[in-house]
């Protein structure tokens, strides 16, 4: 009977022990997950933190005060200011004037491109510096510029490139407007492609006058009394 009771015992408490452990819950379910960054919001972090670590300098224009007609002149655009990149204009432009473009944000690789209306001027890319120390902006691009034709307003714009690590470009357009003039030689040359041009209108300027001319003749001898 003894045994009975004590038997007993034994299965109530291994019970109540498997009862219990079935009913609590893993220690590591107590701790929520922290949510992970989606890659899009990691991204674009990382876009808006190395645009913060851009560098604002001062852009300006290095040109003549007007071009000429079919004669090849150069054009510069510096961005900061220094020594080196100051040398380097006295030495490519010394014929210039700095006219400001504003303030841009560059890093450690920029790319510059000249554009042009198309039929207006022919650019080729020349010389390129980049003196630059730290946060100490010296750059400097050269282009040569042969207008085609005489005008008030002739537009080039330089297309800057920023590229970031993760391939996206930060880019920004600056533009400048200069007057290009005539020559003798380009109005002689002018006048020499539209001679067919400017003969037919003079054979019917002639043709015009004459049929003028002959009218008058008429209405004078129609006027004139009849002899006795």
């Amino acid at each position: 009977m003894v045994k009975l009771r004590v038997g007993l015992a034994v299965l109530i408490t291994a019970i109540a022990f498997l009862g219990g452990c079935g009913t609590s819950e893993p220690p590591d379910s107590a701790v929520p997950n922290s949510p992970k960054p989606s890659p899009a919001n990691s991204a674009f972090a990382k876009i808006d933190q190395e645009s913060k670590e851009l560098i604002s300098a001062e852009a300006k224009w290095q040109a003549p005060s007007s071009l000429t007609v079919d004669t090849t002149q150069r054009v510069g655009l510096s961005i900061g200011e220094g020594d080196k990149i100051a040398d380097k204009i006295n030495t490519l432009l010394p014929s210039t004037s700095p006219i400001t473009a504003g303030v841009v944000e560059v890093g450690p690789t920029v790319r510059a491109t000249l554009f042009a209306t198309e039929g207006d001027a022919d650019v080729s890319p020349s010389v390129a510096m980049d003196a630059s120390t730290g946060s100490n902006i010296q750059m400097l691009w050269t282009w040569l510029v042969k207008p085609k034709r005489p005008t008030d307003r002739l537009t080039l714009t330089a297309h800057l490139e920023v590229p970031l690590s993760d391939g996206h470009v930060v880019s920004n357009d600056l533009s400048l407007t200069l007057a290009v003039k005539r020559t003798a030689l380009y109005t002689l040359t002018e006048i020499a492609t539209h001679w067919g041009t400017w003969s037919g209108v003079g054979a019917s300027i002639v043709g015009i006058v004459g049929w003028f001319t002959a009218r008058a003749r008429r209405r004078k001898r129609a006027s004139q009394p009849a002899a006795s």
